[in-house]
C-alpha cells in the first residue's frame, strides 16, 4: 500500500511547493484569499469544477469582475504559463483541487497541454 500512495504524496508535495511559491502570497497559504482583493481557492466552484477552465485561468490569467462565494473581485491574476512548466501547472492545481476541503480531480500535463488560448 505504501508504494501505491507514494506517487500521489509526491505529486501532492510538488503541488505545494509550487502553490507556497508563486500563490500563497496571494492567495494565503490556507487558500481563504484576502476579501476584496484575492478571491479564496478553498471551496471555490470554479476550482473545483471542470478543470479545463481553471487550467486556462492559470495558464493564461484572468482580469475583470468575478464573483466568488458571493463575494466581488476586480484584480488580475497572472498568467504563469509563461514562468511555469506544464508539469509545475499541473501539479498546483492537482493540489488547490485537493487541498482545504476542496475536493475535485487531479490534472494531468496532458490536460494542461490540451488547454489552448
Amino acid at each position: 500500500m505504501a508504494a501505491t500512495s507514494a506517487a500521489p504524496a509526491a505529486a501532492n508535495a510538488a503541488g505545494a511547493s509550487v502553490y507556497n511559491t508563486n500563490c500563497a502570497s496571494c492567495h494565503q497559504a490556507t487558500g481563504v484569499g484576502v476579501a476584496g482583493a484575492f478571491p479564496p481557492l478553498a471551496g471555490n466552484p470554479t476550482v473545483t469544477g471542470p478543470a479545463a477552465k481553471v487550467i486556462h485561468i492559470v495558464k493564461y490569467g484572468l482580469q475583470g469582475a468575478i464573483v466568488v462565494k458571493g463575494k466581488s473581485y476586480n484584480g488580475m491574476m497572472p498568467p504563469w504559463g509563461t514562468t511555469l512548466s506544464n508539469a509545475d501547472i499541473a501539479a498546483v492545481i492537482s493540489y488547490v483541487r485537493s487541498s482545504w476541503g476542496n475536493a475535485a480531480s487531479p490534472v494531468t500535463v496532458a490536460d494542461v497541454k490540451a488547454v489552448a488560448k
